[in-house]
């Protein structure tokens, strides 16, 4: 894995790095050597010699230049130091095939030389603004390392770069590292994918793909690299809390001083005898690898006579007949001429094709480099040449779009524009095709009139012009962009009766079933999910439907309103889809309800922003009407503002910094309220780790304090892969253990439908071993799944332990609409027998279960919830934990809301206030457009949508002040 830090000092580096006295020569024994054209362009070429080093690191320049200067504090330079995964290093090292660390040198080398050409830069003053160039050039020294401070075989390279770059302008400046840092993950990436080429060529097989393009060595155990991996089990000794953070911080903690080798010899022979302890073959699998090479090479090599040349043949496809298939099965973004191309070029295609569809699953554009580390860390035989080239290619046959946002450049696909396109298309094509219900006048004095009188409430101007909006509209898709807490709710009552009053039916649509839920309790509206009106109309969305099912389905939806809850939940997918039913249905209104600012869908797109920046008409409501704490609400209106440092201000006297055990504490706070006070209490946690915490900690807690029944039910359960479909046709996703649903039959395979065990993984093949509920075992092969699926083949699931008692409270992982179990939906265990498990839904429906019951495979416990769950939701108080470690976690719509669940209170855990808050204020957590990133939104719009009214005219935009002002008086409406 690669790192990257500070250099501290110019003269500690020199010793550190370049000083003979440091590492002895044999550990040492090709370290120091120059790189890069910034040394090369400052005549340092070859050897590393301290004192030259030294002086570069100060900002010496050889030709008697300076950069920074003596007053100032000059950076010396950035360490990236490149570790080969530890198998590798035992061959290297203790079986002696040096030729590992040679291949290795080169993948590293070549890295840094893709570095200095595309992530070099300097910053310059220009137009009055300081901006960052790139430059083209570092001067790099780079030193190999071969143990580690436990004195275990530890390949490693450290590449000093120096805080030096020459510009565009020929001046030296300091050099402008930012994206050596961010970027540090893709150069592994680069490394490890060069090094995979390297070393097939020598005959040895990678091992299974790990996280960043790592991978072992095939033939090496797990326990074999632990066991000769006492460093790194120090650190993982010492880690305290999520993120790479807390992981430099425990390798800091815990480094000894280097010792100097006395014997090298005897250091070699002790780590062969541990290897030969543990039976650890390493010569056995160095020959196949040269067999495996040999074959490779037998058509250059004369000199060998008929009989070897066939018997090395004969090995050598033994051991290749489970190898790489050099023509991939057929992919859309693969074109069959490429196919006889060279491998490295059907592998960059293939792998950039995967690249594309992984990410386009989740983001509408995406990063260059984004692309690039994707691909790579597919692990196909590839480089990142032939993927930059695939990638172009791509880019000029029209299938990536090029963009700019968000002060980087963007890639979307022609797939992504479209898709967009049609959403706005559709929801132009249904301006003027409906009847207002009501005058704007009428609608206005009728929606007061009838919220006072049926449920006691007078609307705000917000809540009465979306209102007005809802009822005098000709158009048929309308929005209502609502803060968090702005009273949307309370809106739909009146408008739902008056509607009803005039002959529509009101239907309720929300991407969760616990939003349906809320939805139909707080409004009365009869709703389902979405993605069942769907597919109830599954029939008429495809392409050639009957007339007949058309006007079947148009009879069943006349006169009907739908309204969409927490639209900017909704991807672009069910969007486009969701919009063009409300067309072909012919309904009398498609209102979208939601709030831009707060989580979008977990897939791509942002198409409720989208639609309100091309024109529709929409009506803003940006009243908070559920905190009634005044400084839990000015908190509010910061976040929703995007004062980040603003709203934690507010709240200081209500933030608890912990270094660790932020979950333990949490859960503390949560236990020592009285049980009334629990009730409206509700805790948050920001990632997926820290609400396991929080869960396993309340519950533990409970039973200490004898709240839980006694009796234990062990449960396995099933938690759900966050895998995108493309992840899926990849072996590698997949370990032993697991568990993977079919949702449709595999007829090329002979397998059906429904659940298989994961037996065993071979990397080699590509193949699974399944085992089916009757015990049978099937072969199954993942990269036979379809490459351009617009929906979900498979689901895999990780097997967990969960223990339950008579008092927790679960939810739901999975449905079970016939018994009215709910995915997300919670329950009360209010009894565990010999055979059964009673229990509460949140509606107050009993259910009893076998203990065998399947549903039972489907629940967590429920005392904490992250932010995806708890969006729509409202308590009186809560307990949130965030860590500024979970970077994509920590951003501003989590934070939104996060603290905008509340009406009185919130106490927030963190690591550390001043962290979190700057990586809050980087990370806006925005899902991206790629209509906005190509800048072809105003175009799409120019059709006439933006032509629609935008309601927000008609309720004066209101500063903090006023908002506080107005809320300072008693509330009479509901939330």
């Amino acid at each position: 894995m690669l790192s990257a830090s500070n250099v501290r000092s110019a003269g500690g580096a020199a010793n550190y790095f370049a000083a003979d006295n440091y590492y002895t020569k044999s550990d040492a024994d090709r370290s120091g050597q120059w790189i890069g054209d910034g040394a090369e362009r400052l005549g340092l070429r070859g050897q590393v010699e301290a004192p030259a080093f030294e002086a570069l690191l100060r900002g010496e320049l050889p030709n008697g230049e300076r950069v920074g200067s003596d007053k100032q504090y000059h950076r010396a330079g950035t360490d990236l130091t490149f570790s080969l995964p530890k198998s590798w290093s035992l061959l290297a090292l203790v079986g002696g095939d040096k030729r590992i660390i040679d291949a290795y040198r080169t993948a590293v080398t070549e890295t840094l030389q893709w570095a200095e050409k595309n992530i070099a830069e300097t910053r310059v003053f220009s137009g009055g603004k300081i901006k960052a160039v790139g430059t083209g050039n570092l001067a790099i020294g780079l030193f190999q390392h071969d143990t580690n401070r436990n004195q275990e075989p530890n390949v490693h390279f450290h590449a000093v770069v120096a805080n030096v770059t020459q510009g565009p302008d020929a001046k030296w400046r300091a050099l402008h590292n930012d994206k050596l840092w961010s970027n540090n993950t893709l150069l592994n990436s680069i490394a490890m994918a060069r090094f995979r080429l390297e070393i097939e060529k020598l005959g040895y097989a990678p091992g299974r793909q790990g996280k960043h393009g790592n991978f072992e060595a095939a033939g090496i155990s797990r326990e074999a690299v632990m066991a000769f991996s006492t460093r790194r089990q120090e650190v993982l000794d010492a880690r305290r809390g999520p993120g790479m953070e807390a992981g430099k911080i425990a390798a800091l903690a815990t480094r000894a001083p280097k010792e100097a080798i006395k014997d090298r010899d005897a250091l070699s022979a002790t780590w062969r005898e541990a290897a030969q302890a543990m039976e650890l073959d390493l010569g056995g699998l160095i020959e196949k690898a040269n067999i495996r090479a040999a074959g490779l090479e037998l058509d250059q090599n004369p000199n060998l006579s008929l009989a070897q040349k066939g018997m090395i043949f004969l090995r050598a496809f033994a051991e290749r007949l489970h190898g790489y298939t050099a023509k991939p099965a057929s992919d859309p973004l693969v074109q069959a001429h490429i196919l006889n191309k060279p491998r490295e070029e059907i592998a960059a295609a293939q792998a950039a094709a995967s690249a594309i569809r992984h990410l386009a699953q989740r983001e509408a554009a995406f990063g260059i480099h984004d692309i690039y580390k994707t691909a790579l860390d597919f692990g196909l035989p590839t480089s990142i040449a032939h993927v930059e080239r695939r990638v172009r290619a791509l880019v000029r046959e029209g299938e990536l779009v090029r963009g700019k946002g968000r002060d980087r450049d963007f890639l979307t696909t022609r797939d992504a524009l479209q898709i967009e396109q049609r959403i706005i298309g559709q929801v132009e094509a249904g301006r003027g095709k409906t009847e207002p219900v009501l005058s704007s006048q009428m609608a206005g004095e009728q929606l007061q009139a009838v919220a006072g009188l049926n449920f006691g409430m007078t609307l705000n101007k917000g809540q009465e012009s979306a209102g007005r909006m809802i009822l005098s509209s000709s158009n048929r898709t309308l929005a209502v962009q609502g803060i968090a807490g702005a009273g949307k709710s309370s809106l739909l009552k009146p408008v739902s009766q008056l509607l009803g009053e005039n002959g529509k039916t009101v239907l309720g649509l929300a991407v969760q079933n616990t939003l349906v839920q809320m939805l139909e309790r707080d409004t009365g509206i009869a709703s389902m999910t979405l993605a069942r009106f769907i597919g109830n109309h599954k029939k008429i969305l495809e392409e050639g439907a009957s007339k007949k099912d058309i006007l079947e389905a148009k009879a069943a939806m006349k006169n009907h309103v739908l309204v969409l809850d927490e639209a900017s939940m909704v991807s672009n997918v069910e969007k486009e889809k969701l919009v063009r039913l409300a067309n072909l249905l012919e309904v009398d209104r498609l209102v979208m309800i939601g709030d831009k600012k707060q989580l979008g869908a977990v897939d791509a797109g942002k198409p409720f922003a989208l639609v309100q920046s091309a024109g529709i008409d929409t009506a803003k409501m940006i009243t908070n009407l559920r905190a009634r704490d005044k400084t839990l609400r000015r908190a509010q209106y910061s976040a929703q503002a995007g004062n980040i440092g603003e709203a934690m201000s507010y709240l200081k006297d209500h933030i608890v910094e912990t270094k660790e055990g932020s979950a333990l504490i949490a859960a503390e706070r949560w236990l020592a309220l009285a049980p009334e006070e629990r009730q409206s209490t509700a805790i948050y946690a920001s990632g997926r780790a820290l609400r396991t915490a929080v869960n396993e900690a309340v519950q533990s807690g409970l039973r200490a304090n004898n709240e839980l029944g006694k009796r234990e039910l062990k449960l396995q359960t099933y938690s759900r892969v966050n895998s995108t479909r493309e992840e899926l046709r990849y072996v590698h996703s997949y370990k032993p253990g697991m568990m993977i649903e079919l949702k449709t039959a595999d007829r090329a395979q002979r397998l059906g439908k429904g659940q298989y065990d994961v037996v065993s993984v071979n990397e080699r093949t590509k193949q699974l071993v399944l085992k089916d509920r009757k015990g049978r075992e099937r072969s199954f092969q993942v990269g036979k799944l379809r490459a351009n699926a617009a929906e979900d083949q498979i689901a895999l699931y990780e097997k967990k332990q969960l223990g339950i008692f008579a008092g927790d409270k679960i939810r739901w992982t999975d449905s079970d609409h016939k018994r009215g179990l709910f995915n997300a939906d919670q329950a009360n265990i209010t009894a565990i027998d010999d055979k059964h498990v009673n229990l509460q839904s949140s509606s107050g429906v009993e259910h009893r279960l076998r203990h065998d019951d399947p549903m039972l495979k489907r629940v967590d416990l429920a005392y904490a919830l992250n932010a995806h769950m708890a969006q729509g939701l409202t308590s009186d108080r809560g307990i949130a934990v965030m860590d500024s470690r979970e970077r994509n976690l920590s951003n501003k719509q989590t934070f939104l809301v996060t603290i905008t669940r509340l009406r009185d209170g919130l106490t927030l855990i963190v690591d550390n206030r001043e962290k979190l808050e700057a990586v809050v204020e980087k990370n806006d957590g925005v899902k991206t457009s790629a209509l906005e990133v190509t800048a072809r939104l105003g175009k799409a719009a120019a059709t006439g949508l933006a032509k629609g009214q935008d309601i927000a005219s008609t309720e004066p935009q209101k500063n903090q002040r006023e908002l506080e002002k107005e809320h300072s008086k008693p509330l009479d409406m509901g939330i």
